[in-house]
């Protein structure tokens, strides 16, 4: 027994450096520990609601890109919305509220319609005053539906711009958490493609819902996302309260708008927005078995 925990001890020594750290720093390491898990407790701090999200969900038509981010968005809502928790930071006690800008009609929550991407800048300035001066933290979730036509609007791109950038890399700090739809990835205006974490791919199957879970980087690289190995999986069962708690048709209605009003780009506009996509599979760090049976044959 002896002789496996010191080839234990040994295996994390090597391999593991968090485990390096840690016995270095022994009485740090286990005074922390007290002291985070007591004050994880204390403050409430199981209520605080995660930011800095900027993620694409992926599928054709009917694959349930759009319900898987009506679903995400619903969960935190349920989840975090109204509840109370010790901000470190401003030393006090605030109340959090968590609400959505979304093209899409969500009846399931508080919902505002997003018309135009200047909406986003104008929030994530002003949210900031009204949360000093009411004690709350106003987190604000963007679900922006059928990403890669909705950018092709001149209007709805409206103020895509150095604000609206430094916006988009600094969703942390502005408590938000941007998603957005498409039917394929690199189809999406390269400036959103360049800032996203990861990329949803959803796979609806009758009622259950399969989501597999890349790098986004990793998607820009490959030239197929089979080859890719994904960094998670997950999923969730489609109850038909989800599936009455949004409207598509509201997006299609913009996109509509913006056809018969003649406010959509040019198709050079909208190919030299996408940018160049080079894929090199070589340089793949999370290669599939498909993609490495392909290279080995």
């Amino acid at each position: 027994m002896a002789g496996l925990i010191l080839v234990v001890f040994i295996f994390l020594v090597l391999f593991s450096i968090r485990f390096r750290i840690a016995i270095m720093n022994p009485f740090k390491t286990i005074g922390y520990a007290v002291y985070d898990a007591v004050t994880y407790i204390a403050y409430k701090e199981y209520n605080i609601c995660p930011v800095g999200d900027l993620n694409a969900y992926v599928a054709h038509f009917g694959g349930g890109k759009t319900i898987s981010m009506v679903d995400a968005a619903i969960w935190m809502y349920n989840r975090y919305n109204n509840k109370r928790f010790y901000d470190r930071r401003r030393k006090e006690w605030v109340l959090q509220k968590v609400f959505t800008i979304s093209n899409v009609d969500i009846t399931g929550i508080p919902c505002e319609k997003l018309y135009t991407l200047g909406q986003v800048v104008n929030y994530a300035h002003k949210n900031k005053k009204i949360d000093e001066k009411e004690h709350t933290r106003t987190v604000m979730i963007i679900a922006l539906d059928e990403a890669s036509s909705q950018l092709n609007s001149r209007e709805f791109r409206s103020n895509i711009n150095a604000d609206y950038l430094a916006v988009l890399l600094a969703t942390r700090h502005y408590l938000m958490n941007f998603w957005y739809t498409t039917q394929k990835f690199k189809l999406t205006d390269a400036l959103l493609r360049s800032v996203t974490q990861k990329v949803i791919h959803c796979n609806k199957q009758w009622r259950f819902m399969i989501q597999s879970v890349y790098s986004a980087d990793e998607v820009e690289l490959a030239s197929d996302i089979t080859m890719l190995q994904p960094i998670s999986k997950r999923g969730f069962f489609i109850a038909n309260k989800l599936c009455d708690s949004y409207d598509t048709l509201a997006t299609v209605d913009l996109l509509d708008k913006s056809v018969k009003h003649d406010k959509m780009m040019s198709e050079a506009e909208i190919l030299a927005l996408r940018g160049a996509t080079n894929p090199d599979n070589d340089q793949i760090s999370r290669p599939s078995k498909k993609y490495r049976k392909r290279k080995s044959a």
